[in-house]
């Protein structure tokens, strides 16, 4: 079962690379409103909560602390609010379609081949988080989540006059 799983959420993240296909560098940090996240912040939350849950330190919100780093394990893209309140740091800021896509990449599989390394329990918890989160329900809802987010990166992409690819 684990690795369907994986090979669900790697689905996801195929499907991430047609939200960056074609996109102008200078849209990726653009929001198309206020209230809504830009593509490469919508990367950014995907890729920290990934790095967070499957290669963190007990279930600490370090960056720092975390086995996987890069510039989208950044703090500031921990929650929509966090994201809102803040800006893009200039390395952010420097990194145009390719790279944040790429960078995106890298961290789900360096993430993910920590978790394989870890040989894990599907039903046993996650140390550091609450008692009711297991591997598998990790597993699940982070599929959920990165479809999810993708989602959102081809409404930005529309929002902001593109017509992103057909997948």
């Amino acid at each position: 079962m684990f690795e369907s799983y994986l090979s669900f959420l790697d689905l996801a993240y195929y499907e991430a690379t047609f939200a960056f296909q074609d996109l102008e560098d200078n849209k990726v940090w653009k929001r198309p409103t206020d209230r809504v996240l830009s593509i490469g912040e919508l990367a950014g939350h995907i890729a920290f909560w990934e790095a967070m849950k499957f290669a963190g330190t007990n279930g600490e919100m370090d960056p720092a602390k975390c086995i996987v780093s890069g510039p989208l394990i950044d703090i500031r893209f921990q929650y929509y609010t966090t994201s809102l309140e803040s800006t893009p740091a200039q390395v952010h800021m420097e990194m145009g379609a390719h790279q944040v896509c790429s960078e995106l990449l890298r961290v789900h599989n360096e993430a993910v081949a920590h978790l394989r390394s870890l040989n894990v329990d599907l039903t046993s918890n996650v140390p550091g988080w609450p008692d009711n989160a297991t591997y598998d329900s990790f597993l699940k809802y982070a599929t959920f989540h990165a479809s999810y987010h993708v989602g959102q990166m081809y409404s930005v992409r529309q929002m902001l006059g593109d017509v992103p690819p057909d997948n």
